[in-house]
């Protein structure tokens, strides 16, 4: 029988003045993000929901277990989360599968590589990989600066290049606030376009 130890539950709440995901916009107003967690040691079980701006749905939610681990000084990840949307439109696809891996080396400076993928996102999107670097530095005890570069290629919709950089403060352990930048290669058009985004998150 499977030993495992006792379940470490954990609640965040993360409110944005504008929702992005894979560097693109996902809603043109604020966005609300909830996610909830059951660690067991390594291994967690996760669920989370979200309002959009979409033609295709009102909001995402999704359900998702991984694992969390380190080897050779480097914190591994990898994750398989199954996305369903909510309030969708007719013909859309409602649930997509979604798998994750990410490797970083924690220090003052910390690298950052993840990849995730999807055979067939919801929405009008098909098959999808997003790869993104990028690098956190700590400044002081409170305050970090980090930069990211990702690359989005896909079917039913235009590939791109994603780029963020910002600063968060966390003035106290479960509060962190950020102030970020996000850019793409494809100019104005939206979902595309520059934006700064000033969030808040707590978590318990």
């Amino acid at each position: 029988m499977l030993d495992l130890p006792p379940p470490v539950p954990a609640i965040e709440f993360n409110l944005a003045s504008r929702g992005i995901s894979k560097g693109l916009a996902q809603t043109k107003g604020p966005q609300l993000l909830v996610r909830g967690e059951l660690g067991f040691g390594r291994v967690y079980l996760g669920a989370y929901a979200k309002n959009v701006t979409s033609s295709s749905a009102e909001g995402e939610a999704a359900a998702s277990i991984g694992v969390r681990t380190s080897a050779a000084g480097l914190d591994v990840s990898a994750s398989a989360a199954w996305k369903r949307a909510i309030e969708p439109a007719p013909g859309s696809d409602v649930n997509a599968l979604e798998v994750n891996g990410t490797i970083s080396h924690k220090g003052r400076v910390t690298p950052k590589l993840s990849i995730t993928w999807s055979p067939d996102d919801v929405g009008s999107t098909r098959h999808t990989v997003f790869a993104e670097a990028g690098a956190s530095y700590k400044i002081a005890r409170a305050w970090t600066a980090s930069a990211a570069l990702g690359r989005r290629e896909r079917g039913g919709g235009p590939d791109y290049t994603a780029w963020n950089a910002g600063i968060a403060w966390s003035p106290a352990k479960p509060v962190t606030l950020d102030l970020r930048y996000y850019d793409t290669d494809h100019g104005g058009e939206q979902p595309y376009r520059a934006r700064g985004v000033v969030s808040a998150r707590v978590r318990f």
